[in-house]
């Protein structure tokens, strides 16, 4: 078995806990840090213990995988609210010119949210509070000026509506991290990577992030090095695992897309910048696999229920009901592929922070959801792509009984949690915890909290076909908000 030291961004489950399992899925075993070397939300990794961690796993495995951020500044939520100086930053990287495994290492541009953020749990500094939006608009206007669309004037007015020493700590942290990247560029043209990948978190056309990649784009093009960009950020641990076991069995898996609305593919979604088409073209490249036309030649078949027409966020902007797509031809499309014999997953990038549920019971009804290989429907479009081509490839790699076991608990965890607890718990909890005037439940209400969250789940899990046999047990809120949920699944 293929052995894959793994530094995952930070210590939830879906980010290095969703890269573990898709190594089961793929009969790969993946090794992970010590847990008290790891973040504990903002409080920083430890980085000298990783960096030790790293180079004595380093030659016991095949390959490592390695995040930028958790190693450079502690981790992804770290990365946006430690002070730690550039001079301090770097020098953690230089262990990676010293492994004994092949290294495939990525990190992000870092996200610049635009809106205000009071929650109890804040990523973002203090102040994200009460000038995010300020500041969002802020680093819009200084991009668009860049590029010559607004002038002197429109970014004097937007300064002015934040104090400078917000604007300062910024600007100081977001230098760091380009910086950061810069470095792992060089590193890349030294060859000390077999793979480098640079992605966006929660990204747009216009802002500082853009500028940024902007940058990156051209240093890399002047650097002559192969560098993987797209937006994404926490499926990229499963990714690169898919990846690496992948190269390491010398297969190159083919996919196929199959979107049923002619015009979906060419939507951007929210939190990106480009047509949904373009990333996920990037995400199978990612992966290590060739996109082709015909279904009939490709190991899986991936069917895209695409962005909606008019936009919906389960977090910030509710999808009306009354202007909901009708998901029948996504149906059909997987029903008639699974019937000619296609293994198929299905990434539901309609809307964000959550599955369309429409979709999900229309799926069940029709016996299409049990058949799936993979299925996806979280935060960004870029995580549910990633997540589901990982998950979907990997019996190219492994088809015996304890990997299609994984398989197939792994895609029972997708179906709770993004088809039901995102778009539905999730969000009756947060409309309950706004008419209260808070942002989220009181830390005392949380162990209640999670004990109403798991009856909520296992009674919906028993209503649905595809789920039979299944009992939710034990749910957890890791970062003690809403956002992110963990559960055990017991099967029969």
């Amino acid at each position: 078995m293929p052995r894959i030291a793994l530094l995952p961004p930070d210590e939830r489950p879906n980010t290095g806990g969703y890269a573990a399992t898709i190594g089961r899925c793929a009969g790969v075993d993946v090794l992970t840090p010590p847990a008290e070397a790891m973040p504990k939300f903002r409080a920083p990794a430890n980085t000298a213990a990783l960096a030790d961690w790293l180079a004595t796993v380093s030659a016991e495995v095949d390959h490592v995988v390695v995040s930028l951020d958790l190693l450079a500044h502690g981790g992804l939520v770290p990365s946006r609210n430690t002070v730690d100086p550039i001079g301090e930053v770097i020098p953690r990287l230089d262990v990676l010119r010293e492994l004994d495994a092949p290294v495939t290492a990525f990190g992000v541009v870092t996200r610049l949210p635009t809106y205000d953020d009071p929650g109890r749990s804040r990523q973002e500094p203090e102040y994200w509070a009460s000038h995010g939006e300020r500041l969002g608009t802020l680093s819009t206007v200084w991009d668009e000026h860049q590029l010559g669309e607004v002038d002197d004037d429109a970014v004097a007015a937007a300064r002015a509506c934040v104090p400078a020493g917000y604007v300062r700590d910024l600007i100081r942290r977001r230098v760091r991290n380009h910086v950061v990247n810069l470095a792992a560029l060089e590193m890349a043209a030294d060859g000390v990577f077999e793979t480098l990948v640079i992605t966006s978190d929660d990204t747009a056309p216009r802002g500082l992030p853009a500028g940024e990649r902007r940058s990156l784009a051209a240093w890399i093009d002047r650097l002559g090095v192969e560098v993987l960009t797209y937006p994404g950020a926490d499926e990229v641990p499963s990714v690169l695992i898919a990846r690496t076991a992948l190269e390491a069995a010398g297969i190159v898996p083919t996919i196929a897309v199959i979107c049923p609305d002619g015009d979906g593919m060419d939507r951007v979604a929210p939190y990106e910048d480009r047509p949904v088409r373009v990333g996920l073209a990037n995400q199978i490249r990612a992966l290590g696999a060739a996109e082709v036309r015909d279904p009939g030649e490709a190991d899986l078949v991936v069917v895209v229920h695409p962005p909606a027409a008019v936009p919906g966020d389960w977090v910030m902007n509710p999808p009306d009901p009354d202007r909901r797509s009708r998901p029948g031809p996504v149906v059909d499309a997987a029903r008639e592929l699974l019937d000619a014999g296609h293994r198929v997953a299905l990434a539901d990038v309609h809307y964000a922070n959550g599955s369309d549920v429409e979709l999900l019971d229309a799926l069940d009804a029709a016996g299409v959801l049990a058949r799936l290989t993979a299925y996806g429907g979280w935060n960004t479009a870029g995580n549910t792509i990633g997540t589901t081509l990982a998950a979907g490839i990997t019996p190219v790699l492994s088809t015996d009984e304890s990997a299609e076991a994984h398989r197939r608990r792994f895609l029972a965890r997708k179906i709770v949690e993004d088809g039901h607890y995102l778009p539905v718990v999730r969000r009756a909890i947060q409309d309950e915890a706004f008419a209260r005037g808070l942002a989220d439940p009181p830390l005392e209400e949380l162990p209640a909290l999670c004990e109403r969250i798991t009856t909520e789940l296992r009674a919906w899990a028993g209503g649905v076909n595809a789920l039979a046999g299944l009992t939710i047990t034990d749910a957890r809120l890791p970062w003690t908000d809403t956002f992110t949920v963990d559960f055990d699944i017991d099967l029969e």
